[in-house]
C-alpha cells in the first residue's frame, strides 16, 4: 500500500494500515477537549421555560410589570462549580392544586437544568405569587 493510503476493509478483516490512527476527540476525556460554560442568563431562561411548560403555570404581568416587561414566572439562580440552586415565582391558573403544581415545577426545572445545562441541582424553591382566574363566575366566588 502506498504511503498516505487509507486502510481498506475487506469483509471482516482490515487489510494493511500503514498510517497511524486518526485523532478522534470523542474517544478522549471531555476535560482534554476544553471547557463548557453555560451563562447564568441561559440557565435562568431554561428554568423559566421549564416552569412555563408545567401544566397549571401561566405567564402573568400586572401593574408596572406590564410596563417594565417583567412577568411571572421569574427565576433567580445561584450557580457555582456546576451546581445550582433556583428560586422561582410563578402564577398558577385556577383551579389547579397549588402544591401539585409547585412540585411539578420543581421537578421540571431540576430536570431541565440537569439535562440541558449539565448542572447538579441542589434545590428548587417555588413561590406561588399569583393565582389567575380566567372564568368570571369563578372569580366572583373566590373574591
Amino acid at each position: 500500500m502506498a504511503s498516505g493510503a487509507r486502510p481498506t476493509h475487506d469483509g471482516d478483516q482490515w487489510l494493511s494500515n500503514p498510517d497511524p490512527p486518526e485523532h478522534n476527540p470523542a474517544q478522549h476525556d471531555s476535560g482534554q477537549r476544553g471547557s463548557l460554560r453555560i451563562g447564568d442568563k441561559v440557565a435562568q431562561r431554561l428554568a423559566v421555560h421549564a416552569a412555563l411548560s408545567t401544566p397549571g403555570v401561566e405567564r402573568h404581568a400586572a401593574g408596572l410589570d406590564k410596563l417594565t416587561g417583567r412577568a411571572l414566572p421569574t427565576a433567580q439562580l445561584d450557580i457555582g462549580s456546576n451546581r445550582a440552586a433556583a428560586q422561582l415565582k410563578v402564577a398558577v391558573t385556577w383551579p389547579h392544586p397549588l402544591a401539585e403544581v409547585a412540585h411539578a415545577v420543581q421537578r421540571n426545572v431540576a430536570d431541565a437544568l440537569h439535562t440541558m445545562a449539565g448542572l447538579a441541582v441542589d434545590r428548587v424553591d417555588v413561590e406561588v405569587s399569583h393565582i389567575s382566574v380566567t372564568d368570571t363566575a369563578s372569580a366572583r366566588r373566590v373574591q
